[in-house]
Parts: structure tokens; sequence; C-alpha cells
């Protein structure tokens, strides 16, 4: 579980020194694996593993961690962090002679070395002791903490030492490093390849759910895990979510595609239509109208953009190409380690764009009865104004 400098160090930095801040504690899946550079399951909800990225800009980060899950960390390697364990866990050495395997050597190891507390605050105190910061103020991740725990840890700081932190944590990961954008380009990559299979895979009287499972076993074997997956065939081509599946492909009808998937972490999320057949002139008008959309949201991505002033440039543009009544509660969002990662291209969302963001800029439409068209594409957000991490056609496919 070697450190790939995932987490935006510098402007975490910058954010604790504004808010008077000693260290940010991650206690939710995505945040700790911001923390070390990889994921850390839980298996329950009220497991409790917890991430410390301090201030001073040479402290190493922190891991607090039951001790049973010592043998994921063995198998993944150990992080760039300092351990902190809790509870108890019994393992026995291997009987002489008996062959044996690195992790397993490296568990029982770090079994016998790493100091072990009662329990998860006593091991979070003994972390924040060791960084001389055990007075605070601390930002804590207060969404997957346990309330007693995080009421017990309030009262044993001095007032006001604890501040909510699960908001600072998405402002920090707003701005991707290099590695995350290295890794959201694999996995959109991986999306598309797959999302284009299932596209040649569509014929007369294909069904839903054989699209829908290719997709599922190929990012299983990709070593993915598989999300929405949207998968709507003719007048089931206008639900926006589907998650069953009885509709076979006919002559004519448009297919939807609206795909989700994650890996290492990182999500993924495109989407794109397909007529079998030729195209009827209202599909074609359609598609047209969100495609104009969807180019005129992209024309206003670039540094100092406001979210809803592209929010708006889209829906205005599809309204005046060919669907008057269009609307949308947003044309795209933020992605990276959560599938909506924080600011939205929604008329509320007056947010400006950085360099290193990274957004699905997509121009859906739904309409029942008749169908639903789908254009959605991720880009990274650079000086000048955008680049593409994703690279299929964009266009309506016909098959």
């Amino acid at each position: 579980m070697t450190n790939m400098n995932t987490a935006n160090r510098e402007r975490a930095l910058q954010i604790m020194k504004r808010e008077g801040l000693q260290a940010l504690v991650a206690t939710t899946p995505e945040n700790i694996s911001y923390v070390i550079g990889s994921q850390l399951r839980t298996t329950n909800w009220t497991m409790q593993i917890y991430a410390v990225l301090p201030q001073q800009p040479l402290a190493r980060t922190r891991l607090i961690l039951p001790t049973n899950r010592l043998g994921v960390i063995a198998q993944m390697g150990l992080p760039d962090a300092d351990l902190y364990l809790y509870s108890d866990f019994f393992l026995e050495g291997s009987p002489e002679g008996k062959a044996s395997t690195p992790d397993i050597d490296l568990f029982y190891d770090l079994l016998g070395r790493v100091q072990t507390y009662a329990g998860p605050i006593e091991a979070l105190q003994a972390a924040l002791r060791d960084l001389d910061i055990s007075q605070g103020p601390l930002g804590v991740d207060e969404m997957r903490i346990a309330p007693a725990l995080y009421a017990s840890l309030i009262e044993e700081l001095p007032n006001g030492a604890i501040k909510p932190a699960y908001a600072l944590f998405r402002e920090v990961r707003q701005v991707k490093t290099e590695e995350e954008i290295r890794r959201l380009r694999r996995v959109a990559e991986l999306n598309e390849r797959i999302e284009l299979e299932m596209i040649r895979k569509i014929a007369e009287n294909v069904h839903e759910e054989e699209l829908a499972d290719h997709y599922r076993l190929e990012m299983v074997k990709a070593g993915a895990v598989p999300a929405m997956v949207a998968v709507g065939a003719g007048p089931r081509s206008a639900l926006p979510l589907i998650e069953r599946y009885f509709h076979r492909v006919q002559p004519g009808e448009q297919v939807r595609f609206d795909l989700c998937c994650h890996l290492d972490g990182y999500w993924a999320d495109t989407g794109r239509t397909t007529v079998l057949g030729e195209p009827t002139d209202w599909q074609k008008r359609h598609f047209s109208a969100i495609y104009s959309g969807w180019e005129r949201a992209l024309e206003r991505v670039r540094p100092g953009a406001k979210a809803s002033d592209i929010f708006q440039a889209a829906v205005q543009t599809v309204q005046k190409e060919g669907i008057p009544h269009y609307r949308r509660q947003h044309v795209g969002h933020a992605i990276g380690l959560e599938l909506y990662d924080d600011i939205v291209l929604a008329p509320g969302d007056h947010r400006t764009l950085e360099e290193g963001m990274v957004f699905c800029v997509e121009v859906p439409y739904y309409e029942l009865g008749a169908g639903g068209f789908q254009i959605e594409d991720t880009v990274v957000v650079t000086k000048d104004g955008y680049e593409f991490l994703t690279h299929m056609e964009r266009k309506l496919y016909r098959q």
C-alpha cells in the first residue's frame, strides 16, 4: 500500500491554516483513501478507521485501525503512515519448518511490534499526542465516526477544539493531483472500452439485461467495481435510473447508456446513445439539440468560470436549438473518489472552477413515451480550458 501521493498536501495545508486547524482526521473510506493513497475498506458501519493528516508539512500521517485489519495492510503493503491499533486479535506463529508467505510473516511481525490500544478514541489520542497536537484544534470528518465516539472526543478536548471537516476534505479534494488524474484517466478509458463493446452488441431482440450483464462481467474481470448500469432501450431509454431489465431492442429504437464504475477508488461516469437502424428526424433533432448544449457547456469550462454560468449556458442552448421546454437540475458534476465529488454544474452552485478540477459534463434528455438521450464525458480543467479524459466519438451512434 505504498503512498502514491493522491493527497493534495499543499492545498490541505492551506485550508487547515485558513481554518486554524492542527490536523484533519478522515473517517469515511474515501477520505481515508485520499490521506493514505490506497483503499482500506471497512466491512460494516460500526468499524472505525481514521487517518490523521497533520498540518506540519514534514509530519507523517497516522492511521488508526482495528488490529484485524493488519492482515489487509500486510497484503497490500505498508502505507506511508504510522500505525495505531486497537482491540485484541490473536494469530499464532508458524510451527518451526512450516512454510509461510511474506504477507503472513509481515502480519505476524506487525502484531508483535505495533502497540495496541483499548479502543479507536484511545488510539487516536495516542496519535495526536505523538504529533504534539493532543489539544487540537482538529477538523474531524463527522460522516463515519460513531456518534458516541464523536461526542466523547468533543468532551475530552477543550471547547471549540473540534470542527466538522467532511466538507473541508471535499474542498481539499476538488483540485486533483497528477496521480489522481492518472487514475481517473485509467478508469475512464476502461469504462469507455466496455461501453463500446456494449454498443457493438446492440442488434434486433438483444435483451437489455444481456448488455448490462456484459458490462458487469467485464468490469469485474478488469478488477473494477460496476455501479450504476443504466441500459434502457426504446421508451425505457427515458428512465434516468434503471435497475430492472426486461425489454428487447427493436429496429428504430434508441438505447441510452449511463454507466458508472470505480477502480482503485476512483470513479468513471460516461454515457452515449445508439439507434438500431436509421434514426428518425425526431431522434436526430433532439440529439442535435442536447449535443449543442453539451458543446456550449464545454466552451465555458475554464479556471474562473462559475458552475452556475455553465449550467445556464447549456440549458439555454438546448432550448434555443430545438427543445424549448428543456429543463435540468444540473449539467455535470465533479468526479474523483466520489461519483459526485462536491461541485455540481447546477443553478445554485456559484463556486468557480480551478485548474486541476475534474468534471463529468452531461446534457441528458428524458421524454416519457418517446425515449431519452445521453452524452457525457470527463474533462480535467487546464490553465486555458479543459482536456478530455474520455475519447469515444461524440455522436449519435448507429448499429
